[in-house]
């Protein structure tokens, strides 16, 4: 079945197959790279990777309008429950069943707080698996050699990675991770929202070329099919 990944700038996409809609780390409203705002967001679940701001802003917004479930690490389920939405948990290690597949929370090396100064626990990456497809993202995280083990574990067939550098791995380090994981194609994401994190996604793009791996450089509003 097609898997097509819709990116709207930094580290938001939406994954479509069948009659499930995704997005991942809703933040759109204050994403000076986004090619939508939050009322224009039809999702049946929403997928976080961490409590940062640039990753939840918009996860109420979009959970209201459209009655989404929401699937993260268990005290960030807790925190949402506490306002009404209907949250999951998981944890680094599991594997929960969903409606639309499977979802896999991996480990990442980063901090998670919510923008009110709640704990949103251990920031985390995942595999999710729809459509007969395999995505690992990686979420915001420094490079760490058992990247090597999630390619051995899933075989992912794309790896969404952050290449941003100052707050995660940079590009050089990116690579790295692709070569560890070896998905054959390579998303870029975290990168040129903010000065801290401006880097030429195309230079990026050739050396994961060199590398005999796809990259996959989406501008907000552009997709990708797996």
């Amino acid at each position: 079945m097609a898997v097509n990944i819709l990116y709207h700038g930094h580290s938001t996409f939406e994954i479509h197959s069948g009659d499930h809609r995704l997005i991942v780390d809703p933040f759109l409203d204050q994403n000076p790279l986004s090619d939508i705002k939050p009322g224009a967001v039809k999702a049946d679940y929403i997928l976080l990777s961490h409590a940062h701001f640039d990753h939840v802003a918009d996860v109420e917004a979009v959970a209201r309008q459209n009655k989404a479930g929401i699937y993260c690490n268990f005290e960030m389920s807790q925190y949402y429950t506490g306002k009404g939405l209907n949250a999951v948990g998981l944890n680094q290690g599991g594997t929960g069943q969903t409606p639309f597949g499977k979802l896999s929370l991996t480990v990442a090396f980063h901090t998670s707080t919510f923008p009110d100064g709640a704990g949103g626990g251990v920031a985390c990456g995942m595999v999710i698996e729809i459509g007969g497809k395999k995505i690992y993202y990686a979420g915001d995280t420094a490079l760490f050699g058992d990247m090597a083990l999630i390619g051995k574990l899933w075989k992912p067939d794309m790896a969404i990675l952050p290449i941003g550098d100052n707050y995660t791995m940079g590009p050089g380090h990116a690579v790295l991770a692709a070569e560890m994981i070896g998905a054959p194609i390579v998303m870029p994401v975290h990168y040129n929202t903010f000065p801290p994190i401006v880097q030429n996604a195309e230079a990026f793009a050739e050396d994961i070329r060199i590398k005999g791996l796809q990259p996959a450089v989406l501008k907000a509003g552009e997709s990708w099919e797996v």
